[in-house]
């Protein structure tokens, strides 16, 4: 019997959500692009035109409005999909507990433990909303959305006035600041900036990952068992020693005891420790396993050949399996920040930007198919969409 949340699954939970903030982005970008367009004119302009189009400000009610919305979806989608963790969790145990003969509890884990997870899980996108914004100035200044639109109004009228350059040139490099930042999330005790679709990825995963480790241990003490099986696959992360090296420790069964049959899953895998299993990036779960009722997922044999077709020769260079899915992510990364500046320079009306962009697009989404085909990895092209194409 299969665990529910293998890592495939796991990986894809969070999507929708990543989506839903990727689009407001776009939708925020679009509010503050558009209104730097003079009646449609962008050549030479003076000063004046530039002071007067700022007093027409940008509307705050749509900014808010915007991100309200998003935050309403967010809240009510990552609900369900947290119920339906649970469920799927407290279905699989149940089975698990009938095959080895142990009476099974109505609920496995309690509703107080399950809501902490689903209330501090909603509070991490609630702080989302109220410290995002783009990263202006050289990646010097974090800004509030709103103010966007006039820091480009500022930062247009100081280079007109002190380098003489054109209107249509000082947009084009607010245009650009804008897009090539994105929103990003502050975490304020760390000074740390994540794009606004990744912070919204690892609060879902944190969530589900907490939801289903409860779980985990909670029926691994119904079940009298000290063993667990770490889940597998393709591509798990094989830099770094000891139990940073994924791939070295995956699909195998472990103990929580020491100097026991199977190894220390503390000592090997690192459970608990940021670099370890169930740590930062790490897409590995663990399941409770009962010796002689439940067989492994994956026989050493399978395990030594997991990444076998899956390292590729691209372009001149090679790349081992967990190389070629970092790849992926990173091509991934460049067509979502190429996509936000398509959006601005449409928006703000910068034609010729705007079609060399999207020559880029096309590109590297050619890349990225004929990289994905070469190393036998599935097309993940949910993560270079932007939900208002």
């Amino acid at each position: 019997m299969k665990y529910p949340f293998y890592p495939e699954v796991l990986d894809s939970l969070p999507e929708e959500l990543a989506e839903l903030y990727r689009s407001l982005e776009a939708t925020l970008l679009e509010e503050i692009c558009s209104r730097l367009k003079l009646s449609g004119e962008l050549n030479e302009v003076t000063v004046q035109d530039i002071r007067a189009l700022r007093s027409h400000g940008i509307d705050l009610k749509d900014i808010e409005k915007a991100i309200q919305s998003t935050a309403n979806i967010s809240q009510r989608d990552l609900q369900k999909l947290l119920d339906d963790v649970a469920e799927r969790n407290q279905r699989y145990y149940q089975e698990v507990m009938d095959i080895a003969g142990v009476t099974a509890p109505e609920t496995l884990v309690s509703i107080e433990d399950t809501w902490a997870i689903y209330e501090q899980t909603k509070q991490t996108f609630h702080n989302m909303t109220g410290s995002m914004g783009f990263l202006v100035d050289n990646g010097r200044t974090m800004l509030p959305t709103a103010r966007a639109y006039q820091w480009a109004l500022d930062n247009a009228e100081m280079q007109i006035t002190s380098r003489a350059i054109s209107y249509n040139q000082a947009i084009k490099s607010a245009v650009k600041q804008l897009a090539d930042s994105g929103i990003k999330v502050v975490d304020y005790e760390s000074g740390h900036r994540d794009q606004i679709d990744v912070a919204a990825r690892r609060a879902v995963m944190t969530g589900v990952s907490q939801i289903c480790a409860k779980y985990t241990e909670q029926s691994a003490e119904y079940l009298e068992t000290p063993y667990f099986e770490v889940s597998a696959h393709i591509g798990a992360r094989d830099k770094g020693v000891g139990w940073q090296n994924h791939k070295a420790w995956q699909g195998r069964v472990y103990s929580v005891r020491t100097g026991d049959k199977y190894p220390s899953i503390y000592e090997v895998c690192g459970l608990g420790y940021v670099d370890g299993l169930e740590g930062a990036n790490c897409r590995h779960i663990r399941m409770a396993f009962v010796d002689g009722v439940m067989e492994r997922t994956y026989t050493d044999e399978e395990l030594a050949h997991i990444d076998d077709g899956h390292d590729v020769d691209f372009e001149g260079k090679h790349y081992t399996a967990y190389e070629a899915t970092q790849k992926q992510r990173q091509v991934e990364r460049t067509a979502r920040k190429l996509k936000r500046e398509q959006t601005a320079y449409k928006s703000a009306g910068l034609t010729e930007d705007y079609q060399a962009v999207t020559a880029r697009i096309r590109r590297l989404n050619a890349e990225y198919k004929a990289f994905s085909e070469a190393a036998q990895l599935p097309l993940q092209r949910e993560r270079m969409r932007i939900l208002y194409e």
